[in-house]
Formats: C-alpha cells, structure tokens, sequence
C-alpha cells in the first residue's frame, strides 16, 4: 500500500496491482480524494483474468459504507470489459457533471483517477507485463529522451475535436495552454458538424481499427458525460447500424464475441432485434452529439487560452542555452537524462513576420492545412501527404416532415447517417449525410451532395427517404425546405490518424491530427495518447494499438 504522504507534491503517480484487488483499489480511491495534497492524476495499473462484475463489487463493498459511493460510480463502468486493457476514467468529485468557473480556477476540480485494466488471461496478454516494468509504483517519468522545460507553455494550431481534446488534456497536466484558430469561434472547421453520430467500429477480426473505436467511445462517453448537458447537448440513444451493400468493409462481429464473450460483447454490439432488417447491428452505447458544444466544453478550463482569426503561415524554432538553475532537480524532473540537457528550443508562431506566440512545445491539430505548416519546419520542406476529405449534410426543420412520418426511434448509420429532433437555432431539426468527396476540397455547398445524400438515406431508411422526398426537390428553389452544411476533413492514405513528434524537425513539434471520418470516435483517445506519452503515464490503450496511430509510422 502507498505510504499517505510518498505521493505529496507530485501531478501524476502510479500505483501498481499485479492482481486487481477490488477493497484495495477502493481504499486507494478514498485515501486519494481525502487527501488535501493528493497528486493531480492517480493512476492505477491493474490485472484482472476475468471482466469485473458489478453486483459483486457491489456485494463486496456493502459491508464498507466509506467506499460505498466510490464503488457504485465503478460499477458503472463494468461494461464491455472484453478481453485487453482498458482505461476507466473517474473524476475527483464523480458526482458532478459539470464545472462552473468558480470550480475550475481550482487544480484540484480537474483531479482525475485512472484505472488501466487488463482483462484476460496473462499468456494472452503478455504486453502487460511491460506495462508494469514501465509503471512501477511511484512518480510517473516523462520518457528518458525527452528534453527538459524551463515551462510548461505549448501553442495548439486548430480548433476543432483534436485540438480542443490536446488542449485539455495538457491543461489539466498543468500545462499553460494558447489554442490558435483562423476562425472567428471554435469549431469553425470540420467538428462544427451541427451533430453527428459516435459508435464502435466493428469487424470479424476485431481488427485494430475496431479496438481503438471502442476505447474512443468509452473515452468519448465519459467526457460527454462529465461536461455536456444530455438531451442537449448528446444523447446516449444508442445507435442502429445498416451493414448495407457495397460498404468497403465486411460488418460482422467476432466468433468469440457470440460464444464466450457474448455477454460482455453485447454491451457493445450484438445483432438489433426485431423488426429491424437483418443486416442491423445495435450499439447500445452508441450516441449523437453536438460537436461544437464539446469543443467549447473542453476549452473552457482556466489554463487555456482560445484566439481566434489566427491563420498561421509558418512554424521557427529557435535553440537557447538554458540558464544552470532550470537544470536543479525538482520533484516532477529526476530523470538524469533530463539534468544532462544544456539547451533547449522554443517555438515561434508566425503570421508573416509577426510572432503571434512563442511556447515550449506546438502541436498541429489544423486539419487540412496541417501539412503546410510541418513543411516550414523540416530542412528540405517535406511533409506527409494529408488529404483534403470534403462532407456535405443535409438537413431540415421538423415543422415542415409531412404528418405520419415515419421517423426511427434512434440515430441509425450506415452509409451515411439519419438522426431527427435535435435542438437547432431554428428550432427541432433532423439531419442525414455526410458525403465522403476526395475530390473538392473546399466547404461550398453543392446541391448535387443534396441528391446523393437522399440516395444514401433511401437506401438506410426508406420510408422515410420517401416522405423526405419532397422536401428535397425544393433544393435549388427560392424558398428551400432542405439546408446544407459542409466541412473539410483530412486524412492519410492508411485511413488512421496521425499522433505524435513531426518526424524530421527539430524536438518540440507534434501533431494530432488527420482523423478523417472517425474524428467523433478516436479525437479525444488521441489526445489522451499524446498526453500520456509527454508525461510517461500509462498508455489508455495497448502499446501495438499506439503505434498505429504514430505519427513517424511513414518513416520507419
């Protein structure tokens, strides 16, 4: 057990069980949260060969009225405890919901622990004692070849998901956080998608694609729920998934998932019952959401600072000695690799010549123009190749759906998406889309996506494509019943996002970006990932699911 005081004046502390104890870990929990000087972020390393119960746990704390609440708020989050590690999330106060501004110019309103779990019998998971020899119990480590700071400052380039998502991660680290955007509000690019649908990717080889999207929902679903206003802001309706022809992927779920894990995998996916067509799967933590109102939620912390009409044209960084007393150990920097350090570089972000902020580290998160600017920073001016991902939605007020409309009792994806009676300026709206366009790769509206967007819907949701239809024939009128949105997304050609260092430019330059059409589902994981990894936290998923994401993948 942890001495009371050995984590005093530390931000981050691990604390390893090789075998999950249940009381143990509750004990832990409650020691953490009555403690004035507690780390900012408690993570515990655990093991466990079958998924935890929530009745059990329950059962096994009811004789323990002081760890009572912290083990109800755990059992709520039993679910899908399918074999691999998973990263259960807790804030101090697990009771609020949200933070007002009062709350948060105090550190510890933002205090969170961790639970990384391993589920599954150790030959299966033999990564997982890497884990533990890389956690051991104690201060958590940035990575040995890290640089030592003067500062935690770092600028973040974008505005949408991504980069609200790294915004927050960062400041909740401690981190003094500038998010530059050439929008006039946050989310003006592509997460200003007036609402979109977040479900599990799945596959009948639970690829990694499949694995990263559940941890991206988990994670996705905490935060919602912590920060937005549910019915509002998100819903956790549950989602109905069309496996329609023609889909580039085959749908399915494992083998495994309808035998010896049926009952955990049903809390993710099974087969949507009648009389729903046969080729529906339900996730019934599947939900939709107001994109916008989350990037806004994560910003508002107080080491955050949001400017907008900010369009960077170029990235210079610039090499310092550093004074001798940044080199004086402190609590949080032991590492000797990190005392050895005699300079270090900052960062200038330029508009022309002007430096709009200068910072410690910069990530991209700017979508579309992300390659642009890595190529001001690398010698030869290289840079990946991301592409521009145009999508166009279709959407219209309720008021004018015909009477008797057929209308489904959730949001259904497929080819493309359908959900109804969502808030809207101008009152209850629905929305069906979005066009996937390589080919145009700027945000106008075409009246041609109209079309193809009401195809997509009569081949998820008929009927009521039918009803719909007339509505969309006044497209291209003087008095348009059916409205459009479009943003540009971006992507690589591997169709996975890209996290981490910008390979070939000097130490200090990252990147979270290129999320293409899974921004919903793996933008903030992403940002957890890249958070972890400056901090040498643990992982919230395995270590050969991360280096799907990593950004120098390309280069190796």
């Amino acid at each position: 057990m942890t001495r009371r005081n050995a984590w005093h004046g530390c931000n981050s502390w691990c604390h390893t069980q090789a075998s999950f104890d249940e009381l143990a870990f509750l004990r832990l929990w409650h020691d953490w949260t009555a403690d004035a000087a507690r780390p900012t972020h408690l993570h515990v390393v655990a093991h466990t060969a079958q998924p935890l119960q929530a009745d059990a746990l329950l059962t096994t704390a009811a004789a323990h009225t002081e760890l009572l609440s912290f083990a109800q708020q755990l059992a709520e989050q039993c679910w899908g405890l399918l074999p691999g590690i998973h990263r259960l999330r807790f804030a101090l106060n697990g009771d609020a919901r949200r933070h007002t501004t009062e709350t948060s110019q105090n550190s510890h309103s933002h205090a969170r622990l961790s639970l990384t779990l391993c589920v599954g019998q150790h030959k299966d998971w033999p990564e997982f004692a890497d884990v533990l020899r890389a956690h051991p119990m104690g201060l958590c480590t940035p990575p040995v070849d890290a640089p030592a700071l003067n500062e935690r400052t770092v600028t973040i380039i974008g505005a949408g998901i991504a980069g609200a998502g790294t915004a927050r991660a960062l400041a909740e680290r401690g981190w003094q956080v500038t998010v530059l955007d050439a929008g006039d509000a946050p989310a003006a690019g592509a997460s200003g998608l007036p609402v979109g649908v977040v479900a599990p990717h799945t596959s009948h080889d639970d690829s990694g694609v499949s694995r990263l999207s559940r941890a991206g929902l988990r994670l996705m679903e905490q935060t919602m729920r912590l920060l937005l206003t549910e019915g509002v802001d998100w819903g956790c309706t549950g989602v109905r998934e069309r496996r329609l022809p023609g889909k580039t992927r085959r749908g399915g779920v494992p083998l495994s998932w309808l035998h010896e894990h049926a009952h955990t995998a049903n809390d993710w996916t099974h087969k949507a019952p009648p009389p729903a067509p046969d080729d529906a799967y339900w996730h019934p933590h599947g939900a939709w959401l107001r994109p916008a109102q989350l990037v806004r939620a994560l910003l508002a912390h107080p080491n955050i600072r949001w400017q907008g009409h900010a369009k960077v044209d170029a990235l210079k960084c610039i090499t310092h000695e550093k004074h001798e007393a940044s080199n004086a150990p402190t609590p949080q920097t032991t590492n000797p690799a990190h005392l050895a350090n005699t300079s270090a570089s900052k960062w200038q972000v330029l508009q022309g010549n002007k430096v709009l902020v200068e910072s410690s580290r910069v990530v991209l998160a700017a979508g579309p123009g992300s390659a642009a600017l890595i190529a001001t920073a690398t010698e030869d001016g290289s840079a990946p190749r991301i592409n521009p991902l145009r999508g166009q939605v279709s959407w219209g007020l309720m008021a004018d759906v015909p009477a008797g409309t057929y209308m489904p009792a959730t949001p259904v994806n497929g080819n493309g998406s359908f959900v109804h009676n969502i808030t809207s300026p101008d009152g209850p709206a629905w929305y069906t889309g979005a066009t996937y366009d390589r080919i145009n790769g700027d945000a106008r509206l075409l009246d041609a996506d109209h079309a193809e967007n009401l195809e997509r819907l009569q081949a998820l949701e008929p009927d009521t494509a039918a009803a719909l239809a007339p509505l969309f024939a006044t497209v291209g009128t003087d008095a348009p019943r059916v409205h459009g949105w479009a943003g540009v997304r971006c992507g690589v050609h591997d169709r996975l996002p890209m996290t981490g260092r910008v390979p070939n430019t000097p130490e200090g330059l990252y990147m979270n970006a290129a999320m293409g059409s899974r921004g919903l589902t793996l933008g903030l994981l992403c940002s957890e990932l890249l958070a972890t990894q400056w901090h040498g936290e643990p992982l919230p998923i395995e270590a050969r699911l991360a280096k799907f994401l990593d950004a120098t993948r390309f280069n190796k």
